[in-house]
């Protein structure tokens, strides 16, 4: 070899001009040690519904237990819906004191578009529920009330998966359902 020291300051310029082309990564979310898999809509769809079903639950005069796993949410939202409990059982003694009160409930939610962007993932929604209310004058009825509410699910990555983080209504103020503590 005639130049061996223009071959070793061409790798070193080659090896400077390389690490330039490399792309930027954005910070992980905590405890991830790579890019998370995006996550299938029937996954994030499967949470929503689970977790409206839950929060549409807390309203009826014998509220059935949770479905939704802890390592399914964050701790901001655990701590949210610890702090809505309260105001929705608030409105249900104000309802009861007038004679009325929830039996049941059925909930469909309908996904209307998922946008993953790194380690969140955004669900767009629409609610569709009737709930059935009973009274101290007539008894249970046979016919519900229901709304319809569009809504929006933030979902945050983590080393457990894709946890649910926020439900927030797409319409804000008055005539939101009893489930629903905005704030």
């Amino acid at each position: 070899m005639k130049h061996p020291g223009t071959l070793a300051a061409v790798a070193v310029l080659l090896g400077f001009a390389l690490s330039g082309c490399q792309a930027a990564a954005g910070p992980l979310a905590p405890g991830l040690t790579s890019a998370p898999p995006s996550p299938s809509s029937a996954e994030l769809a499967a949470i929503v519904q689970t977790a409206v079903e839950d929060r549409n639950g807390t309203t009826l005069d014998t509220p059935p237990a949770p479905r939704l796993a802890d390592r399914q949410t964050t701790a901001a939202y655990r701590a949210k819906h610890e702090r809505d409990l309260p105001v929705v059982a608030t409105s249900k003694a104000r309802l009861k004191s007038a004679g009325f009160w929830y039996t049941s409930s059925t909930t469909k939610v309908t996904v209307e578009s998922v946008e993953v962007t790194g380690s969140e993932a955004t669900v767009h929604f629409k609610e569709l529920t009737e709930e059935y209310l009973a009274s101290t004058a007539n008894g249970p009825s046979s016919v519900p009330s229901g709304y319809s509410l569009r809504q929006t699910a933030t979902f945050r990555s983590s080393a457990d998966g894709w946890q649910l983080d926020s439900i927030n209504p797409s319409e804000h103020g008055a005539g939101l359902p009893m489930s629903i503590v905005e704030g």
